[in-house]
């Protein structure tokens, strides 16, 4: 089976390695040359000035209000 022969009855599979090899090559290749390559992450950092906090008072404790319920209303029996 000559090169040929294989490209027009595999060209699925054919097409498909040329694509990962040239990902392989083209990516890393972008990150070097495009200077992309993994950053350190930079996190909010904690204030280290004193702040002034505010202390809260305590809300009175909120009582549970009953609510009105529906109750299902009797049906009449069948006699």
């Amino acid at each position: 089976m000559d090169f040929g022969t294989l490209i027009r009855k595999e060209w699925g599979a054919v097409s498909f390695v040329v694509t990962v090899i040239a990902g392989l090559i083209i990516v890393p290749a972008a990150f070097i040359f495009l200077n992309k390559g993994p950053a350190p992450v930079n996190l909010p950092q904690p204030e280290t000035s004193p702040s002034v906090s505010v202390s809260a008072s305590p809300s009175p404790a909120a009582s549970p209000s009953a609510s009105p319920s529906a109750s299902p209303s009797p049906s009449p029996s069948p006699t």
